[in-house]
């Protein structure tokens, strides 16, 4: 983990961005979330969903040699 402040997340992998953008797809599908909306392209993955009362959005994009990942997470 790169840092963590209130409800945001910084992470950093050195797999490519689709492949932990797929992670994260499959990831919140098993973990019961409900995408609202999703984008998956070559250079960035974003992703919104919610479950329940708790919204997450997660961003995955490039960053030097590897992939950044922003989590947020927030009631709705």
């Amino acid at each position: 983990m790169t840092s963590q402040v209130g409800g945001s997340t910084l992470l950093r992998s050195d797999d490519s961005v689709s492949k932990v953008g797929a992670f994260y797809v499959d990831a919140l599908a098993r973990e019961g979330w409900t995408t609202v909306s999703k984008y998956q392209g070559e250079y960035s993955v974003n992703i919104v969903a919610k479950r329940g009362n708790e919204g997450v959005t997660v961003q995955v994009s490039p960053t030097g040699s590897g992939t950044s990942v922003s989590i947020t997470t927030y009631p709705v």
